[in-house]
């Protein structure tokens, strides 16, 4: 799965006790992200505005994070951008069904700074508000909003992003998906988005993935493919990886080159007959039905 902005409600099932009915949880936030420019010590302010839109009552944890996100994961950090924001008032409160609650909050930047592009966020976690019977235990389902917070610094425009290890199959059958990894990092001051292809050259062609995401300043970055050959993909594959990056035109490239044995599934087929062929005719092994044909005289 690709991200390049997390826009959307990122679900979570919080599994509470053992057996009992389930409870749904929903909940709704506005504005979807904020984007800021911002000079070294300067601060702005924001507001977003949550919803109970579902129909039990919720208690709401607000709390800030920096965002690192890639292709495989979301992970959140106290470091960086979340030191900036301050969120104003209570971060834990209810809100019954139909009701909802301004969420303010105040991001300054601080005085020294060594990078222009910065991503967190704000994260609002609510769970039903539970009035338990004595002796009942009940499964909640929990629901989690992640308002993005994306903040351009000025600065040296240093474009570096360095390719830490990477993974390719070696060998791969027909139909097999095969896994591309790549560990970037960047090294620069501001965000590197990424375009490019793997290209695979072998024996019956040329076959393309295509590549693309963003690395903020000092992020680690997991970048992860796939390809599946299919019934006429065999023999020796070269696999070229180019992935180019730069904050506005994609400039700089980082290559990569490996090898890849494709062994279709016909042939390994046709090697089953011909070694089961081979065992009957070795041990003279009779067919358990013969059949005869005689002319008629």
């Amino acid at each position: 799965m690709k991200t390049r902005h997390l826009t959307v409600l990122l679900m979570i099932i919080f599994l509470l006790g053992y057996i009992a009915p389930a409870v749904a949880t929903g909940l709704w936030a506005s504005p979807a992200d904020f984007r800021y420019s911002l000079k070294p010590g300067e601060s702005v302010s924001g507001e977003v505005t949550v919803r109970n839109i579902g129909k039990e009552e919720v208690s709401i944890n607000v709390t800030k994070k920096r965002l690192l996100m890639d292709s495989v994961n979301l992970v959140y950090s106290d470091r960086g951008i979340a030191q900036w924001i301050t969120i104003e008032g209570n971060t834990t409160f209810k809100i019954r069904p139909g009701e909802s609650k301004k969420i303010r909050f105040t991001v300054r930047a601080p005085e020294k700074i060594n990078y222009l592009d910065a991503a967190g966020a704000i994260v609002i976690r609510g769970v039903p508000v539970q009035n338990r019977t004595a002796g009942q235990i009940q499964i909640v389902q929990g629901v989690e909003l992640v308002v993005p917070i994306y903040v351009g610094l000025p600065g040296p425009i240093v474009e570096s992003l360095k390719l830490e290890d990477h993974k390719a199959p070696s060998v791969l059958l027909s139909f097999m998906p095969g896994r591309f990894t790549y560990k970037l990092r960047n090294t620069g001051t501001v965000q590197a988005n990424m375009s490019g292809t793997i290209e695979l050259t072998g024996i019956t062609g040329k076959q393309r993935v295509p590549i693309n995401g963003v690395v903020y300043p000092e992020d680690s970055y997991t970048l992860l493919e796939t390809w599946k050959p299919g019934w006429l993909e065999f023999g020796p594959y070269t696999a070229r990886t180019e992935i180019k990056y730069g904050r506005f035109h994609q400039t700089k490239t980082i290559e990569t080159t490996d090898t890849i044995i494709v062994i279709p599934a016909w042939l390994i087929i046709l090697l089953v007959l011909g070694a089961t062929l081979w065992v009957i005719r070795k041990k003279g092994i009779e067919p358990p039905v013969s059949i005869k044909v005689e002319r008629k005289r």
